[in-house]
């Protein structure tokens, strides 16, 4: 993994958790404890005793996505567990490859469009 990589996912975090700033905070200061690669996304680890959860598991999807090397779209899906701690899914959409480099990225949130789909902002 680059230093991109990490800058990527630290403002995807930040995306995420915008209205639950305390949370955001914990998880943008938690130990990365793996990383694993899938061939079409990755799952980042976060230290459990670094991320406090009252819940027995949440999921936090927040509609937000990025493209990665102008031309690969991923989303994000943040799960947090009592047992476990924190994990970070990215994944992308279509079910391409993910790339084996990140070059340059853009995160963003998603907008809401016709029937409540999900649309990349212009």
């Amino acid at each position: 993994m680059n230093t991109l990589q990490e800058k990527m996912e630290k403002e995807v975090i930040a995306l995420i958790f915008r209205d639950y700033p305390d949370l955001r905070d914990q998880i943008l200061k938690a130990r990365v404890t793996s990383r694993e690669f899938t061939g079409v996304g990755f799952f980042t680890d976060y230290h459990k005793e670094d991320i406090l959860s009252e819940k027995n598991r949440t999921v936090i999807n927040a509609a937000v996505g990025a493209i990665l090397n102008n031309r690969i779209e991923v989303g994000f899906v943040f799960f947090i567990t009592k047992e476990e701690g924190g994990v970070l899914e990215c994944y992308t959409n279509g079910g391409g490859p993910f790339p084996d480099q990140i070059e340059n990225y853009e995160v963003f949130v998603y907008q809401k469009g016709e029937n409540s789909t999900l649309i990349r902002p212009k």
